[in-house]
């Protein structure tokens, strides 16, 4: 009985059903939204500059992201209107299904699916083009196929990790901020964590400069660079922490403020 309190499976299907009746429109909108833009970004890019690497893949996925990115930052859209608000709060479901139902949607399912559509767009791009003998263009030699383990094997293994839960505390940092801040909820987040980032480095030269004096030859605000081990410097070590595991700390915040509004 105390379990079914927090979580009912045919109560959590009926939210996420509800979810679905609401949104499906701006869901399905928003991918349509998405998948046009990086086509037509990718398609230009392309019949541009005749050249695509699979390296410059990158800057299209990293735009694309920051759209994923303003859809997980639109969670619980409810709370930012005081009347709709109250009604969702009322609705029928613990605190934990509301928060789940949003995670499913617009993480769990929503990133697969967004991911899934560039894939689509990027080849869709590169079978638009026309071949042009006059100028030696062939799309088959000239633009690289795309595939995300092409993308995956330009990097260091051991960056892989780090860099998949960096995106992770990004999603769950603009998935917390949607909770926390009723309105203008991307900007506000997106300050919070530069002053976050900004303190956290200063902090770390300041104790640089008073446990190591005399490692210290100008007032430059810097931190020296060394290796860990032979693969692995500080500063990326510092990357690592500051961007890998903040989700960890995100995630129960969003839900622990989702249940402060209900109560």
């Amino acid at each position: 009985m105390n379990q079914n309190k927090y979580f009912s499976p045919g109560r959590f299907a009926r939210l996420l059903r509800n979810d679905w009746l609401i949104n499906q429109k701006t869901y399905l909108f928003t991918l349509a939204g998405l998948g046009i833009a990086i086509y037509a970004l990718m398609y230009f890019s392309m019949i541009t500059t005749k050249h695509v690497s699979i390296n410059q893949y990158t800057g299209f996925i990293v735009f694309y992201l920051m759209g994923v990115g303003v859809v997980i930052g639109t969670a619980f859209p409810a709370l930012s209107n005081q009347i709709k608000a109250s009604g969702y709060l009322l609705m029928p479901g613990s605190t934990l299904e509301k928060y789940l139902v949003q995670f499913l949607i617009r993480i769990v399912i929503f990133i697969p699916v967004a991911l899934l559509i560039f894939w689509i767009s990027a080849h869709l791009a590169k079978a638009s083009l026309i071949p042009d003998p006059k100028i030696g263009f062939d799309p088959e030699v000239r633009i690289s196929d795309f595939s995300f383990t092409s993308l995956f094997n330009q990097l260091n293994h051991k960056d892989i990790a780090p860099i998949l839960f960096g995106i992770f505390s990004g999603c769950s940092l603009l998935f917390a901020g949607s909770v926390y801040f009723k309105r203008f909820a991307i900007p506000k987040t997106l300050i919070f964590f530069g002053i976050t980032v900004g303190t956290v480095f200063l902090a770390f030269v300041v104790s640089y400069h008073l446990f190591f004096p005399e490692s210290v030859r100008n007032t430059n605000i810097t931190i020296p660079i060394y290796k860990i081990n032979s693969d692995t410097e500080n500063i990326k070590l510092f990357f690592y922490i500051i961007f890998g595991c903040p989700w960890l700390f995100f995630l129960p915040l969003a839900y622990f403020k989702l249940k402060e509004k209900e109560v």
